[in-house]
């Protein structure tokens, strides 16, 4: 069998991206927890921290988003969260990541259970990961990721493509599929695209919303941004650099 990963990417970050980090642990440390104490027949236990597309609590917004199916699940997962989280976390700053990574995951369970009422829970934190993969795709687009060709686990070949490209590649069918359904899935589909497509469009927006605002201008000409907000303040061009100027 032969399939295909993003295995890397070009951009190499200035600041120690910790709340990427956090994440990844506190995702690998509560799917060992759950794998180690949970039974998989607990229906209960699904249907008290997933997302059921019924009858669900605020909390379960959050705590689905740190439960995995298995382990190839949360690998996916966290793959991708490595490889785009680093340099969003970088560009916008954790504070500003980490709304983009909850609240581009809650918009997409949130439209999941408006629109597909008595349907199985829903659990995985695919939706926060497809937010950040959209500001990627937005603010890097110009950059190259490296894909890694594999046949049955042993690696062949790696070649460069396009941010743009990848993350279309990925996660555009999802947001294709959320647009054309209008959030509703078929019973028999045990991908939330829903999630996918929605957690996408935000992270996508508030990319382009930070490409406007000057946030990659900053990002390419200062060496430091801020410890919070990354590169969203334009005074960080007054303390670590001069804004360009306009030639008459």
């Amino acid at each position: 069998m032969f399939w295909i990963l993003p295995w890397g990417q070009e951009n190499r970050v200035k600041h120690v991206p910790w709340a990427t980090y956090a994440l990844i642990a506190i995702n690998v440390a509560v799917h060992a927890l759950v794998a180690l104490n949970v039974s998989p027949d607990d229906d209960g236990f699904l249907m008290r921290y997933a997302l059921p597309a019924d009858g669900w609590r605020p909390y379960q917004l959050l705590t689905s988003s740190f439960l995995h199916a298995d382990v190839f699940h949360l690998f996916g997962n966290m793959l991708f969260l490595w490889l785009f989280g680093e340099s969003i976390e970088d560009a916008l700053g954790p504070l500003a990541f980490l709304t983009v990574y909850f609240v581009g995951g809650v918009l997409g369970d949130l439209v999941y259970v408006h629109n597909n009422v008595g349907s199985i829970p829903s659990l995985g934190a695919s939706g926060c990961v497809a937010a950040i993969a959209g500001a990627y795709g937005a603010m890097f687009y110009d950059r190259t990721i490296d894909i890694r060709a594999f046949f049955l686990i042993f690696p062949i070949g790696t070649f460069a493509v396009r941010a743009f490209v990848v993350v279309l590649l990925w996660f555009g069918l999802d947001l294709w599929l959320t647009w054309t359904s209008a959030g509703r899935m078929d019973e028999t589909d045990t991908v939330n695209y829903v999630v996918h497509g929605v957690g996408f469009a935000v992270g996508a927006l508030v990319g382009v919303v930070a490409r406007l605002q000057g946030v990659m201008r900053r990002y390419e000409r200062l060496s430091r941004g801020h410890a919070w907000w990354g590169y969203w303040p334009d005074s960080l061009e007054r303390r670590y650099g001069r804004a360009p100027s306009r030639r008459r």
